[in-house]
């Protein structure tokens, strides 16, 4: 008895099952690829804060202010552009001092970023010796972390927060809240804030 053949619906019925399957296995790898993407992406973001937090806090730690002398500085909040920026006179140097006092003004800034697309920002730091000789420190700006979406300061007082500061008015503040919103997907964004304290070493 000769065997017998599959027939025309049982051909149809495997390949549909065939198509089912594999469309099945592609979602689940294409899923798993997805969601390594948005790993990876997350932890580099992640990584960005924490690097951008630790400069912060080491500078914001060495904070050196008097009164008396005009090259020392603490000013922060937003200027006439509306960019978010802070700028601060601090012991926690990367460069060597000319006048070997190992003091540097250093400046962050939140801009419209020229290197990307339209609507990206970067976070910008500059840094320069105290009495250097060289051009002003917005001369100087690098980039240092790409898709921050905005940058946040609060001042804290003793007694409440302020959105803006200059030593040369309050001393230094008690308290430095700083928030980043990252990423260059508008739809997962990351907030990240944290406090630093100021240390009282100003001579008003």
């Amino acid at each position: 008895m000769g065997q017998r053949g599959f027939t025309l619906i049982e051909v149809l019925v495997a390949v549909s099952m065939l198509a089912i399957v594999m469309t099945a296995v592609y979602g689940i790898f294409g899923g798993i690829n997805s969601a390594k993407l948005r790993l990876e992406r997350d932890s580099a973001d992640y990584h960005m804060a924490r690097v951008v937090f630790d400069r912060l806090g080491r500078e914001l730690h060495g904070a050196y202010y008097r009164s008396a002398d005009l090259t020392t500085m603490f000013r922060g909040g937003v200027n006439d552009e509306g960019e978010s920026f802070l700028e601060l006179t601090t012991t926690a140097v990367s460069l060597l001092s000319a006048t070997g006092s190992g003091i540097s003004e250093v400046r962050y800034r939140l801009a419209p970023d020229l290197e990307a697309g339209e609507g990206r920002q970067v976070l910008l730091r500059a840094e320069r010796a105290r009495q250097s000789a060289t051009g002003p420190v917005d001369d100087r700006m690098m980039r240092l972390a790409p898709d921050v979406t905005s940058l946040s300061l609060r001042f804290f007082t003793g007694d409440s927060w302020q959105e803006k500061w200059d030593a040369r008015q309050n001393g230094l503040p008690k308290l430095v809240e700083i928030s980043l919103l990252v990423g260059a997907d508008k739809q997962r964004q990351i907030p990240f804030t944290t406090t630093f304290e100021i240390p009282d070493v100003s001579v008003q």
